[in-house]
């Protein structure tokens, strides 16, 4: 996924309205200069160098430590898509799918694998969107741990998902279409609240990487922009929403 991410992106417009009201502490308007040198940023935040980078830090892991990054809410935002993925490989198949023991194995075991990544993607985030749907996720899962179980599929208590084949295996194949298929089976619910879960991470990557790029952030990197005029705060807001 790009750090354009999803989203309606009219929003920069009120993102950006009357953050950059007055420069420093003097109370002078900034001039054309600091508007020139805000344009200069927005072309930065644009190019493929300050994608690459991006990049370069959710592969490379750099920002792991940190909770709500850009890294870290790009990485959550990749694993909910991954995950919607999954689910919907399940809620897709048909009873003689299931019958198929080694396939269904196959994809159950993939599921789970890519909800544990969610799960563990989560607890770095800072979106309280994505927590919120996260929360509601997890909660579905364990109204539904004992049915679960029973196909193969537990609920542990730090809410990851382990699968023991043996059970899968011997289990009704209706019950397992049961748990994946129906419309309000536990695996339908995971693969809608991974859609909100990844546009939530998206977005806060992209509200992140721009606080950062005025701001500085927490690792220390000083502040581009201390303040600009509201003809800069319109022009930024207005710039984003033609162009991303």
């Amino acid at each position: 996924m790009s750090i354009n991410g999803i989203g309606n992106y009219s929003a920069y417009s009120k993102l950006f309205s009357g953050m950059y009201s007055y420069g420093g502490t003097s109370g002078k308007k900034n001039t054309a200069a600091d508007l020139q040198a805000l344009m200069k940023k927005v072309d930065e935040v644009r190019s493929p160098e300050y994608q690459k980078k991006i990049r370069s830090q959710l592969e490379s892991g750099s920002a792991d430590s940190e909770i709500g990054t850009v890294s870290s809410e790009m990485k959550l935002s990749n694993a909910a898509k991954d995950l919607r993925k999954q689910a919907g490989e399940l809620s897709s198949m048909t009873l003689a799918d299931i019958k198929d023991k080694d396939s269904l194995v196959k994809k159950v075991s993939a599921f789970a694998e890519s909800y544990n990544s969610a799960i563990e993607a989560m607890g770095k985030s800072d979106s309280v969107d994505a927590l919120r749907s996260g929360l509601s996720m997890t909660n579905a899962v364990k109204t539904y741990s004992g049915a679960l179980s029973r196909i193969g599929i537990k609920v542990g208590i730090d809410n990851k998902l382990t699968v023991n084949e043996e059970t899968l295996r011997a289990a009704d194949d209706n019950a397992v279409s049961s748990m994946m298929k129906s419309s309000y089976s536990p695996v339908v619910r995971i693969a809608d609240k991974a859609e909100a879960i990844g546009k939530a991470a998206a977005n806060k990557a992209q509200t992140t990487a721009f606080k950062d790029m005025m701001y500085g952030n927490s690792s220390g990197n000083k502040s581009l922009y201390s303040g600009y005029n509201t003809f800069a705060s319109s022009f930024l807001g207005t710039f984003f929403d033609s162009y991303m």
